[in-house]
């Protein structure tokens, strides 16, 4: 596989994290990889031919035995990478994608397993997201947005999506993993809420959607 249809393989495998669900609209992986419907469609039946995923018309995508095995396999050395280069190294947690994504297809099995030894089999990269043993198995993800909750909620963030413009952005507001805040306020119509800690912060919807919790 090229690099770029890894980068389905593995999206399509965090979607379903994501949606609970096996099945993946086109739309929504699209969405995902900031891509046209188009370009994904042509890309998804490739992968369909090399028995990596089932495709359904007008339906959406699943992933195949082949597949998912592929998957797991990628995303855990990417994570693996991820924490190692975080802890070890000193990496921002907003530059170290591209880094894992190089990292991660040069790796060996027995290289894999000597640095998850060596960081100690850690269960989650920076990111707050579940690094998987090889058998597939992964700790429980949050799925619950900052934005999903009301006036009043106490929580604690727990996880957020590996964006690059997002991980900046939370940078420059002080806002990290593992910190706790109560929803002061959120405006449906204008999309903004309110968050308090030991500082105030005001996020858009599309930042909110973008941060999982653990309410309190």
């Amino acid at each position: 596989m090229h690099r770029a249809e890894e980068d389905y393989i593995k999206s399509i495998y965090e979607l379903t994290v994501e949606k609970q669900r096996e099945l993946i609209k086109v739309s929504e992986l699209s969405l995902f990889l900031e891509l046209a419907d188009q370009t994904v469609n042509e890309t998804v039946k490739k992968l369909e031919s090399k028995g990596l995923l089932n495709f359904m018309p007008y339906k959406g995508v699943t992933l195949t035995k082949k597949g998912h095995r592929e998957a797991i396999r990628l995303i855990r050395t990417h994570r693996i990478w991820e924490v190692f280069l975080t802890e070890k190294l000193g990496y921002n947690w907003g530059d170290v994608h591209e880094e894992a994504e190089r990292l991660e297809h040069a790796t060996s099995e027995r290289l894999l397993n000597r640095l998850d030894e060596y960081l100690g089999s850690p269960q989650q990269c920076g990111h707050g997201n579940p690094i998987p043993l090889p058998s597939g198995k992964s700790e429980p993800v949050s799925t619950t947005s900052m934005f999903s909750l009301e006036a009043g909620d106490l929580f604690k963030i727990v996880r957020v999506q590996d964006n690059q413009n997002l991980l900046a952005y939370l940078d420059k507001q002080g806002i990290g993993i593992n910190q706790h805040y109560v929803v002061k306020s959120k405006d449906i119509f204008g999309e903004i809420m309110e968050i308090s800690g030991e500082k105030v912060h005001h996020l858009s919807k599309q930042v909110a959607c973008m941060i999982f919790v653990d309410i309190k």
